[in-house]
Parts: C-alpha cells; structure tokens; sequence
C-alpha cells in the first residue's frame, strides 16, 4: 500500500510540475515588453525607428541666442551649476540625454498598465497650436501638425538629482511685488527653493512624422515646460546687459543666488531626422573620451542604455531645441523669486522680466506678455497659436557634424 501510495503521490508531483513548466513557457509577454537595449523596430509606412533606451551623448550646442532680455544672463543653455560636474570632461553646455522610445501595438490586450505606459505627461500640445508652429516656424510641409505614429517617446534622468543644502548669509535686493500676476513659487521640503533646470523629462509622448519621402524627413514632438535659473543679480545697471559675471555658464550656484527665475511655457522641441544620414554625420568621439560620465557606475555601462561616448547610442542624427515660440498666453512670462541667505523663497519678493520673443527675427501673431491680448484660438478668427516665426531666446543641440553656431 506504502508503495502504491508513493507511486501515486510522485506522479501527482509530476503532473503539477508539467502543469507549471507549460504555463511559465507559454505566458504572454508582459504589456511593456519594450527592449532595454535599443534595437530596430521595421514596419510598414513608417521608418525604422529605435526602440528601448538609448543615449544622446556630448551633443553640440549648435545656437544659442540670449538677446531677448537685459540682462542677458538670465537665458543661458548651459547646465545649472550644480549639474556641471555631470558631464565632466564636456563643457556645461553639453547636456546628456537619455530616451526610451516604445512601440503601441493596438492590436495587443490592453491593461491598465499598459494604458499608463502610453499616458502623456505633460499632455500634448493642441492640434491647432501644432499646426501653426508646424507651418509658421518649424518649416514643416503639409499635413504642419504631421502624421499621427504608433510610437511614444520618453526622456529619463542621466544622472542623479542635485542635491541643495543651507548655505551661509548673502544679502540681496528687494524686487517689486506682483504676485497677483505671476504663479506661486517652486519650493522643496522647508520652503528651499526647488532645483534650477535647463531641461525636461517629458513621459510617453506621441511622436509624429513630418515630412514623408523628403531629405528633411524626421519623427518629433515638441512640449511645453517651465525651465528655471538661480540668479545673483538681475539689475542691468549694476551689471550691464552682460549681466553679473557669477551669473554666466548656466546661471548663479544655489549658494549665491539671490533670484530663481523661471521661463514659464518654454518650448522644448525633438526632432529625429530618418533621410539624412550623409548631410547630418554623427559626431565622432575625441581621442581618450572616457567610456561614460555619470553613469559609468552602472553594471551594464556598455548597454545602450548607458553609453554616454560622444555620440552616443541613438543612430539617428537628432536636433533637440529650447525656444520660446507657442504655448498659453496666459500662463506664458519670466518671472523671478527672491530667495533668502538660507535659500528659501521669499514670496513677497517677485517680480516679472520683459521679453523680446522677436528679437532678432519676425514674429508671427506675436505676443508680449501677460499684459497684452492676443487672439489666438482659429474659431475666435485666430491663426491657431501665437509667436510663430522666427527670434527670441532659445538654443539647439546637435549630435551631428555640420551643423552652424
């Protein structure tokens, strides 16, 4: 009977175990079943595109323009001086960017985490105001607002986050007091005043062609977001329209800084070029360029993911550009914060910058602040977005040779 039973009880183990094995084997693919490592996704009517994460590395700043405001220190495209460390041995204004681009298979099971994998934030700019900068300003051929993908793009951190401790006394100056215009502050734990950034990190949005079949062909998207800067001095009198010396290459140290001004509705502009590899080369690493920056502690440095060589591991040449064209009328204005000797805000210390957003080019239905009206919306009898055209403040890198400075 023992032996009966034992026979039996190891043949019930063994059907579990097949029961197991045949359920491990053939369950369905997690819902992001995106790859780490980048590799090429082909389909038909569409380019082939890199999914998985990749590396945008020591890219050039191929235009920079300050000129739109006095001082002229208060726009920068270098990194905020508590991240210059990050890209060390490149210059500051050579931001590294990491991406993950992902493939919507709407043929696929759809779940709940699925759903938020797809989910943008911030949500995409207007179908109107895509248009309007797709034809005003972007030189885009028709359809301006480009053709809709099945593909989502995301940017994540190259590096860790800055951290910002007290610091020692430093007096400032008293600025007017316009809060009942301007947005409240940005502040962190204590009333500290929140990092300064010189860039986003937008989350799964919809990428779209421009430009089919032309040499100017290239997925992009573009978002809007509130960069900001740590200043000492803004008062052009003391400093000149150069600005305070301690406030250039990416503005004021947390520690100086008597200012956070921030540049509500920027434009931040991705642009992924698919026809042009023999007239946009990518960059080619300089001799002795370590193997990574930040990252070159992680166990899989050499993955995609994580190569931070000049250029890079994205394949495609790619201008990424900060500007100061479209976005919301009224949410759009620099303003500034005081802070305190110990960094924190000081609310009642606010004030708002003038800003040329033509300077050095032509506007289109051009907007000069919060304090102006401008018309807008293609049903009020509007051109679909305001400050088109060319000018204003902005910057451009490239991780291709050629481009003009």
């Amino acid at each position: 009977m023992c032996i009966i039973c034992g026979l039996c009880g190891g043949a019930l183990i063994a059907v579990i175990l097949i029961v197991v094995l045949v359920l491990v084997l053939t369950k369905k693919h997690k819902p992001d079943d995106t790859p780490i490592q980048s590799q090429w996704l082909n389909l038909t009517n569409y380019p082939p595109i890199p999914t998985g994460i990749s590396t945008i590395a020591g890219p050039t700043l191929a235009h920079e323009e300050t000129g739109c405001v006095i001082p002229a220190t208060q726009w920068s495209c270098s990194l905020p001086k508590e991240e210059h460390d990050s890209v060390a041995p490149n210059r500051s204004d050579q931001p590294n960017f990491r991406l993950i681009i992902r493939y919507k298979n709407d043929t696929a099971t759809k779940t709940r985490r699925q759903d938020d994998l797809f989910s943008p934030n911030p949500s995409p700019p207007s179908a109107e105001d895509q248009a309007f900068l797709g034809n005003t300003t972007d030189k885009n051929v028709e359809p301006f607002a480009g053709e809709d993908t099945p593909f989502f793009i995301s940017f994540i951190t190259p590096s860790g986050t800055p951290s910002i401790s007290k610091r020692q006394s430093d007096d400032g100056d008293v600025v007017p007091n316009i809060e009942d215009i301007i947005p409240p502050p940005a502040t962190v734990s204590g009333g500290l005043a929140a990092p300064a950034n010189l860039l986003p990190l937008p989350v799964a949005q919809p990428l779209h062609l421009y430009n089919r079949g032309t040499v100017d062909e290239h997925y992009g998207f573009y978002t809007y977001f509130d960069r900001s800067i740590f200043l000492k001095d803004i008062n052009a009198t003391r400093s000149g329209f150069g600005g305070n010396p301690a406030d250039q290459d990416g503005g004021s140290s947390f520690d100086s800084a008597t200012l956070r001004c921030t540049w509500a509705q920027t434009r931040f502009l991705v642009q992924i070029w698919t026809n042009s590899a023999s007239t946009k080369p990518l960059l080619q690493a300089a001799s002795g360029t370590p193997t990574s920056t930040s990252s070159a502690s992680t166990p899989s440095s050499s993955s995609s993911a994580n190569d931070f060589v000049t250029p890079g591991s994205f394949p495609y040449p790619v201008t990424i550009t900060l500007d100061r064209h479209g976005g919301a009328a009224a949410k759009k204005l620099v303003y500034c914060y005081g802070m305190d000797a110990s960094g924190k805000i000081e609310p009642k210390r606010s004030t708002i910058t003038l800003e040329d957003r033509s300077f050095g080019g032509v506007a289109v239905n051009g907007n000069k602040g919060p304090f102006t009206n401008t018309t807008v919306s293609v049903g009020d009898g509007g051109p679909g977005g305001l400050d088109g055209g060319s000018g204003g403040c902005g910057c451009s890198w490239v991780n291709w040779a050629g481009a003009g400075t």
